[in-house]
């Protein structure tokens, strides 16, 4: 069901653009991690303007209280009032059931009820989003995050990005007294990352559904309008062009668009879009290759080469090459794969104990492959061995010969262990 908000507003709208959107942390699944990261769950919110949104609806909402059919000269009879109200409450009782938390219901304004819907797009083949941008100073190395080119003119540069998932788009609307038997609701549509002409033409769109049903409800074709058929309504070619930044002083008033220059929009939305792909990640079932379970993502590892497997086969695998000494073992159990478990991976997979001892072993098992890594016969501390079979100890500076391990002896031949012991027996 819906979630009902003590006012026009609730904690999960926020005007603030996200200037700490996670911009910088990726999955934590796609690192190798299972815990869910913080903040994952409420990726719209930099999303949403709902101060602009009821701002823009206050005007309406002023004359919706009075009724807009009593502004052309025609009253409501009491009976028709009422009938308006019960067919307002049933559909918004449908719209609950349908959209579930995709609604937020507000209370109501001067008797007037008002909420928003969230349309979610969700694109497995992906689309193309060309990014047009004018600024001097925009060029490749300012912005890293899309295939660069240089268009016709000296200052013009677009990049193409490809997008999973698009931000949302969210319809706002207020219910007037004269709605469905005359009139349609008030609403807005809000895209922030969308150019204005484009959320003008789904306004538009909106006006001409209610054209083609009066004294209907309304709502609902208009958000599978938005959620089924918007995007191919405006892409051209499968694909969007953004920008460049020019101002639209000309557009709907119910259109809430792109404020921010694509430099900072751009980057967002491919954040959002790799959050929403780890949200799925999470929420979907899938089979361990190793025991055959199935459970959800977030009780799985997703390792650099892709490959899943649930987290309690892991810990078991990691921990018993460890306690075994097989560090090099620690590769993808996938039997076509041979990849090895990055040290991030075995840092949440391992205790404090197990992964110092986990490092020790790899330090040490790498230093005896090396052929020319020697060891002081004072400190047992790992040395290299220089040209002429001699090496130095980091750590006590003593200067030995890494055949005999006894001192240097430049131009003569290392002493037997009886001439050795001869020699100290002497000295």
């Amino acid at each position: 069901m819906a979630a009902l908000a003590s006012g026009s507003t609730s904690g999960r709208f926020s005007d603030k653009a996200s200037s700490s959107d996670g911009a910088g942390s990726s999955a934590v699944a796609a690192e190798g991690g299972y815990e869910a990261e913080e903040g994952v769950l409420d990726l719209d919110s930099p999303w949403v303007a709902a101060t602009e949104a009821e701002s823009r609806l206050e005007a309406a909402g002023t004359a919706a209280g009075v009724g807009l059919s009593l502004l052309a000269g025609e009253e409501l009879e009491e009976y028709e009032i009422r009938d308006n109200q019960q067919r307002q409450e049933d559909e918004l009782t449908a719209l609950e059931a349908i959209y579930g938390d995709d609604l937020i219901v507000f209370e109501n304004k001067g008797g007037l009820r008002s909420f928003q819907i969230y349309i979610h797009y969700h694109l497995p083949d992906g689309i193309e989003v060309c990014a047009k941008l004018s600024a001097p100073n925009a060029s490749p190395r300012d912005v890293g995050w899309c295939d660069y080119k240089h268009d016709d003119g000296p200052d013009e540069f677009s990049y193409t990005c490809n997008f999973e998932y698009l931000p949302p788009l969210i319809l706002t609307c207020l219910l007037p007294r004269s709605y469905p038997s005359k009139d349609p609701p008030s609403f807005t549509v809000t895209a922030k990352w969308m150019d204005g002409p484009y959320v003008s033409q789904l306004c538009q769109m909106l006006d001409t559904i209610w054209a083609g049903l009066p004294g209907q409800e309304v709502v609902y074709q208009w958000v599978e309008w938005l959620h089924n058929s918007s995007m191919s309504y405006l892409w051209i070619d499968g694909n969007m062009t953004l920008g460049p930044d020019i101002v639209n002083h000309n557009a709907d008033h119910r259109a809430i668009s792109r404020t921010n220059s694509l430099e900072s929009v751009i980057p967002l939305m491919l954040s959002y879009s790799s959050k929403k792909r780890y949200q799925a990640f999470l929420e979907a079932i899938h089979m361990c290759m190793i025991c055959l379970n199935q459970t959800k993502g977030s009780n799985f590892i997703r390792l650099p080469c892709q490959h899943l497997f649930c987290v309690k086969c892991m810990e078991t695998l990691c921990r018993l090459h460890v306690k075994e000494g097989s560090v090099f073992q620690l590769i993808c159990p996938d039997s076509k794969c041979k990849d090895s478990i990055p040290p991030y991976v075995l840092k949440r997979l391992l205790t404090e104990a197990e992964y110092e001892r986990w490092d020790r072993l790899l330090l040490q098992k790498t230093l005896d492959s090396m052929s020319n890594v020697v060891y002081c016969p004072n400190c047992v501390i790992g040395c290299m061995e220089d040209e002429d079979n001699n090496a130095q100890c980091p750590k006590c500076s003593f200067v030995f010969c890494s055949f005999c391990k006894g001192p240097c002896h430049p131009g003569k031949k290392c002493l037997t262990p009886e001439e050795q012991i001869q020699l100290r027996k002497a000295g």
